[in-house]
């Protein structure tokens, strides 16, 4: 990104630029001096015209509105948020305190080798950090901790600094945003999703300590079975091993439910709760399903479901008893002459554009052969008919938010229905209505474990 500003400019008579600290996802940062004040300030700034993505704007208001809500020593105080307009430009500014000391990831730069214990302490200085954002309210996700947002002076003070990924649960929960923010190496997976709960920043943590350790973005570092694998490259305690490894789960359900709870394992107050191991979930007895997976490829064929689910037998009984007794209505109405008056066509013509609108959904439902095909970069759903293909949906693999069963509420009965659904931005593709349970919970949970590590881990 080109340069706004060069050392000596000054902004609105009051701040004058003293030099460029850093480039983030949302601005350019600079070291300015305060003019009124004398205080050298970070003065972050955000050009209109320059800008390639307007989401980064809703981004650079919402990171001065937070930060003006903080009171917290160990993150730089919020002084201001302007804008300056100029005959072919808008330009954003937040000034806050400048965080004396350098980023971790300048240290490591420059040979810094931490210890253990060192490490250890960063640690529990940054989680109290992350305690305070978490039990506001709303809750606020950093969504961004790295080595570069970490600063550290030489009295081993502690300040967390770049807001600019920073996202409050109130805001996600209302509009569901979606937008993936963070860096590459210090994301949890579920951050290339465009999620974020509040153990994504135990996650960027973890990462963070791990490239202190390492000296390697964790990127860079091998995986198994969807986890970093770490300890071949590090030299600490087992207990400490085992800490870090929980906090870079890359299921947030099998990470610390909170940072307090991280806390206090690594204060050694509470002991560490190992996540274990999940048993597989194992194909159906019986079941013709075919599920084949290699590498980044998984295709799932699911044939004509007949009568061996019971909702299927429970839809064949509604379409046996509802079109028989409406064929026997129509056989009196024509051999009979019964309840032949112009008043009951039409409660009878409803009849059977239901009873036809039944049959339809039972023949679908029950002879259909449906394939899905999901690869790296897209997928595709196909439905067949005795032969014929009547419906194809095809997309982005990136663009699968979830992958789960959905459940509603049966138009036949008081019971409900769990429905496989494939959870677009725009829109839900639902398949395999009438398998069994065992069959849908199988299924949706192989086709998760796909998704989810395409989506964390490419």
């Amino acid at each position: 990104m080109e340069q706004l500003h060069q050392p000596g400019d000054i902004i609105t008579e009051r701040y004058r630029i003293l030099d460029t600290l850093g480039q983030g996802g949302v601005g350019i940062t600079y070291a300015a001096k305060d003019l009124k004040t004398g205080q050298n300030v970070a003065l972050k700034v955000l050009s209109l015209r320059r800008m390639e993505d307007w989401k980064k704007i809703e981004l650079f208001e919402r990171e001065a509105r937070i930060l003006a809500q903080l009171k917290h020593p160990a993150i730089p105080r919020y002084f201001d948020y302007f804008q300056v307009d100029t005959t072919d430009d808008r330009s954003f500014y937040i000034a806050q305190q400048l965080a004396p000391g350098k980023s971790l990831a300048v240290l490591i730069e420059r040979g810094w080798h931490p210890d253990e214990a060192q490490v250890k302490q960063l640690a529990i200085r940054v989680l109290k950090i992350i305690i305070y954002l978490h039990k506001l309210t709303p809750p606020v996700i950093h969504r961004d901790i790295k080595p570069q947002n970490i600063i550290l002076n030489r009295e081993g003070r502690v300040f967390l600094v770049d807001f600019g990924a920073v996202q409050d649960t109130y805001h996600y929960t209302v509009t569901g945003g979606s937008t993936i923010v963070g860096t590459y190496g210090y994301m949890a997976p579920e951050q290339y999703r465009g999620q974020a709960v509040l153990s994504t920043d135990l996650y960027g943590l973890g990462s963070t300590l791990l490239f202190l350790l390492t000296r390697q973005s964790p990127a860079d570092l091998p995986q198994r079975q969807l986890k970093i694998d770490f300890r071949p490259h590090v030299r600490i305690s087992s207990e400490f091993a085992d800490w870090l490894e929980k906090m870079l789960e890359p299921v947030t359900d099998d990470r610390f439910s909170s940072a307090s709870e991280a806390l206090a394992v690594l204060q050694g107050k509470q002991a560490l709760i190992k996540s274990s191991p999940k048993p597989k979930l194992q194909k159906p007895q019986d079941s013709p399903i075919q599920l084949t997976q290699k590498d980044n490829l998984l295709v799932v064929e699911i044939p004509p479901v007949g009568l061996r689910s019971k909702l299927s037998q429970v839809l064949a009984l509604v379409n046996l008893v509802w079109n028989g007794l409406l064929a026997l209505t129509i056989w009196m109405v024509l051999e009979l002459s019964l309840f032949l008056k112009s008043s009951n066509l039409i409660p009878l013509g409803i009849c059977v554009l239901i009873g036809l609108w039944l049959l339809t959904r039972f023949l679908y439902g029950t002879l259909s052969r449906t394939r899905v095909e999901i690869k790296e970069q897209e997928f595709q759903l196909q439905k067949w008919l005795l032969g014929s293909c009547y419906q194809t949906v095809k997309g982005n693999t990136g663009d699968i938010n979830q992958v789960n069963l959905k459940t509603i509420q049966s138009p036949i009965s008081n019971n409900t229905l769990r429905l496989c659904v494939f959870k677009l931005k725009h829109k839900d593709i639902i398949f395999g209505t009438l398998l069994t349970p065992l069959e849908k919970k199988w299924i949706m949970k192989e086709m998760g474990n796909f998704v989810k590590k395409i989506h964390g881990f490419k």
